[in-house]
């Protein structure tokens, strides 16, 4: 998430300058409130690590411990480690474990997103104060950040899934009904083309402005998973330009083939 930074500090300041600098510091903290705002929505992504741990529901082996609000009472404990989870499918399953009545509650597979094959990230849908909210609305399941951190995780955006695992997966596609990609970074700016389809591939750069990326895409004749042309032959042409990757609540507008071709 962009972190603002404006700070002043000058003991010999006059009257005009203390209010421009409070004014500045204002501007500041709006910008910063409203990226916040566009952040809201994410994953929870391992750094490194032994995949053997943390697989195939991305947490740590001891989970994570649940508080009902944010700073709020902690009431139990997101985990995959319970007597009662074992087998070869153990590593697929995620529980609650409430503190008071040790009661254990299976989390549904639908509330996580898979990112890779029969590999899921716990999702996050509202962030305040060092906090992330998680599951589903239903309950008030929230996460530290910093315990996350601690463990070797972090909290990081669509955007920044994005452009993270560029190159990674088998490709990015625009979701229906298609992207339009400009020529620069503003909804007035030239359209190029408009992106539709999984014959779009999209690869984002590191180049953001805000919600919007710059990408590279190539078109495809065939989709490269069902055809006999080579990759020279199948790019029907490469263009790059720019486009909204994430909406302004922070949902990604992009989609992908978790399990490859």
């Amino acid at each position: 998430m962009p972190n603002v930074v404006c700070h002043f500090e000058h003991p010999n300041l006059t009257n005009k300058m203390k209010t421009l600098t409070l004014i500045f510091t204002l501007i500041c903290l709006v910008t910063d409130f409203t990226f916040g705002q566009s952040r809201q929505i994410g994953l929870i992504m391992p750094i490194g690590g032994d995949d053997s741990e943390i697989c195939c529901i991305y947490s740590p082996k001891e989970g994570f411990k649940v508080f009902d609000s944010p700073n709020g009472k902690e009431i139990g404990v997101l985990t995959r480690t319970t007597q009662s989870n074992t087998g070869d499918q153990a590593p697929y399953k995620i529980f609650f474990i409430d503190n008071l009545t040790k009661k254990i509650a299976p989390i549904d597979l639908k509330n996580f997103k898979e990112i890779g094959y029969e590999v899921m990230s716990i999702t996050y849908f509202e962030r305040k104060s060092g906090f992330v909210r998680v599951v589903n609305l239903s309950v008030d399941y929230w996460l530290s950040e910093k315990e996350i951190s601690n463990k070797n995780f972090k909290v990081i955006d669509w955007q920044q899934f994005f452009i993270e695992n560029s190159g990674d997966l088998m490709g990015f596609y625009a979701n229906d009904p298609g992207l339009k990609l400009k020529s620069k970074p503003t909804n007035e700016s030239e359209t190029i083309k408009v992106l539709k389809g999984d014959l779009f591939e999209i690869t984002p750069t590191k180049d953001c402005n805000d919600n919007w990326t710059k990408v590279k895409v190539k078109k495809y004749k065939e989709h490269p998973c069902g055809t006999d042309l080579s990759d020279e032959k199948n790019v029907e042409f490469e263009i790059d330009g720019w486009i909204e990757i994430i909406k302004d609540n922070g949902q990604p507008n992009l989609w992908f083939y978790s399990r490859g071709c």
